[in-house]
């Protein structure tokens, strides 16, 4: 998380303030759910704790502060048009900022989901604090979320290598899902498609 460590402090202005390090344990937990952004209510009843700060509402307000920090540093219009990927005309929010960061960073590391071509990705609930796969096929444009899989990121990542590697339909990966046989070996996949 060096990268993002970079893009906070290359974009702050007071880079020292508290709120600064709700956003990046902010932005790292969002990543995690990608393509998906988490509702800010669940992101900051995570983050209670961090910095001392106990109720959701103060750690919204201290990640807002430092959003507002960002704005007012004019130097930062040219990467906040890099990260959100347009031009930005009004000050954003701390929700927007958080998914905005967050999707940047993850589609730039394919450490965080694999291989970017793939359609298939990982994604992190906070709700129920598993990981699932979303599905993305790009011919006809569908999306199909499994969320839910499992606790376990290397189990869900060498579920996500087999199917990149067997290269599975969605099809058979979702009779397999709801046939619930996640739960035991992927190679199992082969007799599903």
């Amino acid at each position: 998380m060096k990268y993002l460590s970079q893009i906070l402090t290359e974009l702050s202005n007071h880079g020292s303030w508290e709120g600064y390090t709700l956003l990046y344990y902010a932005i790292a937990e969002a990543m995690k759910t990608q393509p998906i952004s988490p509702s800010m209510d669940q992101l900051c009843k995570t983050l209670v704790g961090i910095g001392g700060k106990q109720k959701p509402e103060t750690i919204y307000r201290s990640m807002a502060r430092a959003v507002d920090d960002i704005w007012s540093r004019p130097e930062s219009r040219p990467l906040l048009k890099k990260y959100y990927r347009r031009e930005m005309v009004e000050k954003p929010t701390p929700d927007s900022f958080i998914s905005a960061l967050a999707r940047y960073l993850w589609e730039e590391s394919p450490e965080h989901h694999g291989d970017p071509n793939s359609p298939y990705q990982v994604t992190f609930g906070f709700d129920c604090q598993q990981y699932g796969i979303v599905i993305h096929m790009e011919r006809s444009q569908i999306w199909a979320s499994f969320p839910a899989i499992t606790p376990d990121p290397v189990r869900i990542m060498q579920i996500v290598d087999f199917l990149r590697e067997k290269n599975v339909s969605l099809e058979a990966f979702k009779d397999f899902y709801l046939s619930g046989g996640l739960h035991g070996d992927p190679s199992e996949l082969r007799n599903h498609g």
